[in-house]
């Protein structure tokens, strides 16, 4: 939920607040662009509770002329992404910028490829996009490949039952469907979101990329600027002054986001956005605090 008054509860969420702001108002200033914070902790999913806050922020907003959108995010799901990276592509009349400071991974690689171009640092990466499974119990999203490359050492029957059991205790098996048919669909939205901006006079180039990104052997595997290139992603790294603030940025949100989240217990965490300049920061409060936050009467 949306609890903007979780900041002045939580010393280090208004300290990347009140700095990082100077730091957004810097890149505006060198990019010409109107700059959109979607920030996703750790610990934080693109999901449709994550797309129904990140929309109630953006309406306020309104269609923009060039839009600069800074990333963060781990990925999550991938069909969320897809509606997500649709809406982004909407907001922007000229041009849709996606700002990738440390990484925009799995599914929040579509999202950093919904622009007309992508802007990375050096040591950021972005990541194949092959289809993922929620295991509710971790609480993260599994590659569905390595689930079934499990489930086939597991058919060979060289582990005693009582070992294969527990595994499959472990593995959310309802879950899996047809392999080949996720990956086809994650191609194809792939596809589409390319194809409607970066590569809008070359969908058989969109198709292309898409699928190599639905292909790779390993869903961790670092796709670098370098590589990105290599695909024919229209990416390019950030200038000297972009880099300074999407640095100083990055080092922000670790030191007091990042590292927050650290220390909160995942069995006493609980999901909280709020609003950071015109976007947003996703991250998790202990459940204490944010039912103190949201209970608190107002002054009127």
């Amino acid at each position: 939920m949306l609890v903007d008054k979780i900041t002045e509860s939580i010393y280090p969420f208004q300290v990347f607040v009140e700095e990082g702001s100077k730091i957004v108002g810097d890149l505006e200033g060198v990019s010409g662009l109107t700059i959109v914070p979607i920030l996703y902790g750790p610990r934080r999913y693109i999901d449709a509770r994550s797309v129904d806050s990140v929309y109630s922020v953006l309406r306020d907003l309104g269609v923009v002329d060039n839009l600069g959108v800074v990333l963060f995010s781990s990925g999550g799901d991938i069909d969320e992404a897809y509606l997500l990276a649709t809406y982004l592509q909407e907001l922007a009349k000229k041009s849709l910028v996606f700002y990738v400071p440390r990484y925009a991974k799995s599914a929040a690689t579509l999202l950093a490829l919904a622009g007309d171009e992508t802007i990375l640092l050096p040591i950021a990466e972005l990541g194949p996009i092959d289809p993922l499974i929620y295991d509710s119990r971790a609480e993260r999203y599994l590659p569905l490949q390595s689930i079934l490359e499990i489930l086939n050492l597991l058919s060979r029957g060289d582990m005693p039952s009582s070992i294969t059991n527990a595994i499959l205790e472990k593995i959310p098996v309802m879950q899996l469907g047809d392999y080949k048919r996720a990956v086809e669909h994650n191609a194809e939205i792939c596809a589409k979101i390319l194809a409607r901006r970066m590569l809008r006079e070359n969908p058989e180039k969109a198709e292309e990329i898409a699928l190599k990104l639905v292909s790779y052997k390993q869903h961790s595997a670092a796709i670098t600027l370098k590589d990105a290139l290599e695909l024919g992603i229209k990416v390019r790294e950030a200038t000297r002054k972009e880099a300074e603030y999407l640095w100083r940025l990055h080092e922000l949100w670790v030191k007091h986001i990042v590292d927050y989240e650290e220390l909160i217990p995942s069995e006493i965490s609980e999901p909280v956005e709020f609003k950071f300049t015109r976007g947003l920061v996703l991250t998790v409060a202990s459940s204490e605090v944010v039912e103190k936050t949201t209970n608190t009467p107002s002054e009127y």
